[in-house]
């Protein structure tokens, strides 16, 4: 019996900024957006284990780049474009099982997407990358969110968008849906419940 249900948070419950961000800010600043996104991508994956912050991370770039910015600033305008999937969140809200998320982000970003979001609100638990220093798909955090509601692998389901994501989790035994749609999601957790 499924006791618990774990969500990622972009391109599940909330959409992704951080492409669409990059891609303008690339444009703006006349930036090879591959070589840009190659720099961010291992900055993140450090600042996504605390090993230095979000403004730490752009201030790296932006010295790398020569580009003149406000670390601050730019992380407030990238959060700025991120958006609730209301559908998602209504469905989460109506679920009679325990929810919580899990989702890999700095403390900066976090903070800022938390204050614009209420992101707690939706679910009864969740964890971020920076506060376990482990991100998905390292099985720190699912092990930690079940040892918080005292359940077993055989009774959680975790959905992500990303298939890689999924893979750990189901080493674990946790049941997991590749989030595709909402309908599908459903659909497969139907078959689980």
């Amino acid at each position: 019996m499924i006791k618990l249900i774990i969500f990622d948070l972009s391109e599940v419950c909330y959409s992704n900024e951080e492409q669409p961000f990059l891609i303008d800010f690339c444009k703006e600043n006349k930036l090879d957006y591959e070589k840009f996104d190659s720099e961010y991508q291992e900055l993140l994956v450090q600042s996504e284990v605390d090993d230095f912050s979000g403004q730490e991370l752009w201030k790296r770039l932006l010295e790398q780049f020569n580009v003149k910015g406000d670390p601050d600033q730019i992380i407030k305008d990238m959060i700025a474009i991120k958006e609730e999937r209301k559908d998602v969140l209504d469905f989460v809200k109506s679920l009679s099982v325990k929810t919580a998320y899990l989702t890999n982000y700095n403390q900066a970003y976090w903070e800022v997407i938390n204050k614009k979001f209420k992101v707690d609100n939706h679910f009864d638990f969740g964890l971020v990358s920076y506060q376990i220093k482990a991100r998905k798909p390292a099985v720190e955090g699912f092990k930690a969110i079940m040892d918080h509601f005292k359940v077993n692998a055989n009774e959680t389901v975790f959905t992500d968008d990303t298939a890689k994501n999924l893979v750990n989790a189901k080493e674990l035994g946790i049941h997991t849906i590749e989030f595709t749609s909402l309908s599908d999601f459903k659909k497969g957790l139907d078959k689980k419940l």
